[in-house]
């Protein structure tokens, strides 16, 4: 049976199960972390399998009857918890493992909890700049687990900063973007997870991605929601899915920048 009834409780005490587990498995690793290659070519790094053997235990301890989706175990594992009917918890313990291998800090944690098929919780963790952002469905999005006031977002594309992974993107629709560029400023920072929250945090205003895995979107996906955003993917359909096949990601702080955008977006499509 599945504990089903989360509350703002339960995102505190998770967010310090994640702050313990970053600083005994994060910590030690950066800057002298090496690396081996995944059959897909990315990367994973001690740091990965270390902060996701830590969430397994830590969360399993408090939470014994949710099931854990991870990054790192094999893929016949990860169907098997997609396609259980029990809640479970979507992590990517290093999200950005490439910029923390380079120490480049610009990387983050993120944790979804997913029950009865939806998304109820969501956390990204920036160990940089110990910055929190949570969200509970239905009851609002954090940061530090106070209430976030964002900046006033721009009203038309033209003032916008996006962030964009052209490396994902048809030829046709990168190639549209520059000759036709309908932001002000784009950025690509190497973390989704990031980008969702400060996406969320609107302290970006656009996203568009080609390929995200469900360990990429699930906390983000959630918090931009509470946040009062709007995301979907290329073909109009909602970015969530229990699915190991990545998913196209456009996504805006508020859903008149979000209609502008992804109207623009699907001309290439």
């Amino acid at each position: 049976m599945s504990h089903n009834n989360y509350d703002y409780g339960d995102l505190i005490a998770i967010q310090e199960i994640i702050r313990e587990a970053a600083a005994s498995s994060l910590d030690i690793h950066y800057s002298c972390s090496t690396a081996d290659y995944k059959a897909d070519g990315s990367i994973v790094t001690e740091a990965d399998l270390a902060m996701q053997q830590a969430l397994t235990v830590a969360l399993a301890g408090r939470y014994p009857d949710v099931a854990m989706l991870g990054e790192e175990l094999d893929k016949e594992a990860q169907l098997q918890v997609i396609q259980n009917e029990q809640d479970y918890w979507c992590l990517d313990p290093v999200d950005g493992t490439t910029n923390f291998h380079a120490t480049m800090p610009l990387f983050s944690v993120s944790l979804g909890l997913v029950s009865h098929g939806e998304i109820v919780l969501g956390i990204v963790y920036d160990p940089n700049r110990r910055e929190f952002f949570g969200a509970l469905k239905g009851q609002g999005f954090w940061l530090n687990g106070e209430t976030l006031t964002r900046p006033d977002q721009p009203q038309t594309l033209g003032n916008c900063l996006a962030f964009i992974d052209f490396k994902r993107l048809s030829n046709e629709m990168g190639t549209g973007l520059v000759q036709q560029t309908p932001y002000k400023s784009q950025r690509n920072i190497g973390t989704c997870a990031l980008e969702w929250a400060w996406l969320a945090a609107g302290r970006a205003n656009l996203l568009l991605h080609g390929r995200e895995s469900i360990w990429d979107y699930t906390a983000g996906a959630l918090l931009l929601e509470e946040a009062g955003g709007k995301s979907e993917t290329f073909y109009a359909e909602p970015v969530f899915k229990q699915t190991l096949t990545p998913r196209s990601v456009i996504a805006a702080s508020n859903p008149g920048l979000f209609e502008q955008w992804a109207s623009r977006i699907r001309s290439f499509c």
